[in-house]
Formats: C-alpha cells, structure tokens, sequence
C-alpha cells in the first residue's frame, strides 16, 4: 500500500499532464492584420542577453519526460527597429535574486547592458510577473526612468505578490497608468502583445514579425521550453501545484501549448521563444534569428 501510494504521488507530481479547460485563440492570420494595422515597419533584429542558467531535471518543466538535468536560462530581449527604437522583452533578475534561485552563474556584463538598453528603449514589456522576468525592472538603479518606459498591464499590476520576494515600488509616486486590453494589442508597428492568463494572472504572450517578415512567438511561461510545445506537456505539478506558493490554470496553460502548437503545424516557420530553454535559445543564435548582446545601438524614444 506504501509503495502504491508512493508511485500515485510520483505519477501525479512529474508525470500527469492536464486536460485543456478550454480552447484558446491563436490565429496567425488575425495576429499578421493587427501587428500590421499601425503604420510602420516592423523590427529589423532581435537580440538576447543570457543572465543566470540553473540546471534542474527536464521532468520538472515537462511532465512524463526525464530526469536528466536541463539548461533553465533567465533572459531578456531587445526587438531592435531600423530607426533606433527598441522595445525591451523581459528583464530577468539581478544575481542576488538568481542565485538565491539555484544560478549557478551569473553575467553581471549582461546586466549591465540590459541595463543601459532599458534606459534607452521606447517601451518595457514583460511575458508575467515573476520575479525571475519582471526583476530586472524592480531591481534597476534607475526605476524612476525604467518605469517611465513600463508597459505593465492591469493584472500585473493587481498581482505584486507573484514577484516576490522582490517588491513593487509604489506605482501612484510614478505615475504608471496600467494597460487594459482584451486579447490583443499592438504596442508598435509587427507587435502584438496576446492575454494568456494561466500560468500566472497576468502572463501574456508576444508576436512579433520583423520588417523581412519572419515570425517570433515568446511564450514566456506558458512554455518555458521548446519541448512543452511539440510534446504538448506542461510544467510537473510538483513546479505548478505544490512547489509555488501559487498554482497555475493549468486547464488555460494547457490549452494555450496546444493552441501553439496546432500554429506551428500550420506554420512550420514560426520561430518559437520558450520562456527559459537554453538549448532552443542557442539554437536561434546560431541560426541567426537572434542575435547574441544588445548592440548598444537603440536611441532614446
């Protein structure tokens, strides 16, 4: 009976996958008319600062899969426009937060430079609001000027307790008028951010198609790697149920990775960007899809 009981709480925490709660809305032809609806070009590059890596078993991410240990990177995105422009992509944390979450290194290079792209970029955009992507914005030196540059929505907003332990400075002192949209929004010309609550209230995902016409997805954590897409397997229940001190829609989250996927065998050239999928990340840089550094290039909005 021990050994049953004990094989029923290991299947259930790391094996178990989840049945979608309902279907999600993820039509590549909607999302091209509205990233095309406000005049200008779309983005020429996108570039990728690699902050912490910290290995944990792939099983933990992707439930029923292995043991072996996995490259989980915290990154930030620069979406990089002809005219000088930028629009930053989560902001990862600073080495204090990250090795207090298993980092086991750390680029305080790749800080700083996220850094200084923030303090020049249009707009600041993040997938959710853990702390291992909204930190960079809590922990600058220069939050006045970052959150002068945020564009938080309202569930972010509503949920300062999914960032902890890092905490939000009072937003009423800078002035931050929260977004409020229903599905869609275009934020700059091939941008569109796309509400995807479920593996926090305020997770969104961000397309992106560049001026050449190629297409990028980030899913933060919706799918943290490749392989919760094209397996359709989320994240372990011991990561979304019992580790966190908040659970996960995984019903939502599960309808969302398949939603992505059924848009990647409709479109086999969309360039998905997991949440922390180091491999995958690797895999764009050497294909020339992003581009490793922020160039330092991008002018003051």
């Amino acid at each position: 009976m021990l050994i049953a009981l004990l094989g029923g709480a290991l299947f259930w925490l790391f094996y178990s996958n989840a049945a979608p709660s309902a279907k999600f809305a993820l039509d590549l032809g909607e999302l091209r008319r509205v990233a095309g609806s406000v005049p200008g070009s779309g983005p020429t590059r996108i570039e990728i600062e690699q902050l912490s890596h910290t290995m944990v078993p792939k099983i933990a991410i992707v439930s029923g899969t292995g043991w072996g240990k996995i490259d989980m990177v915290r990154a930030s995105y620069r979406v990089a426009f002809a005219d000088g422009r930028s629009i930053i992509i989560d902001t990862a944390n600073a080495e204090g937060f990250a090795k207090r979450f298993g980092a086991f290194s750390y680029d305080n290079g790749a800080w700083q430079r996220m850094i200084a792209a923030m303090d020049k970029a249009a707009a600041i955009v993040v997938t959710h609001e853990h702390g291992d992507h909204i930190g960079g914005l809590l922990e600058t030196p220069h939050r006045a000027a970052a959150f002068a540059r945020a564009v938080l929505t309202q569930e972010q907003v509503d949920d300062p307790a999914g960032s902890e332990p890092l905490q939000w400075p009072d937003l009423r002192a800078l002035n931050l008028r929260p977004l409020r949209y229903d599905r869609l929004h275009v934020l700059a010309p091939g941008v569109v951010l796309i509400k995807a609550a479920g593996h926090s209230t305020g997770s969104q995902m961000i397309y992106v198609r560049r001026a050449d016409g190629r297409e990028y997805l980030f899913m933060g954590d919706t799918a943290s790697l490749l392989d919760n897409v094209l397996l359709q397997r989320i994240r372990s229940r011991y990561v979304t149920s019992w580790l966190r001190g908040h659970q996960d829609d995984r019903g939502a989250v599960m309808a969302q990775v398949m939603a992505i996927h059924a848009a990647l065998q409709s479109q086999p050239d969309l360039i998905l960007v997991p949440g922390h999928d180091g491999q995958q990340m690797q895999h764009l840089i050497d294909q020339g899809l992003l581009v490793s550094g922020f160039s330092g290039q991008a002018l003051v909005k």
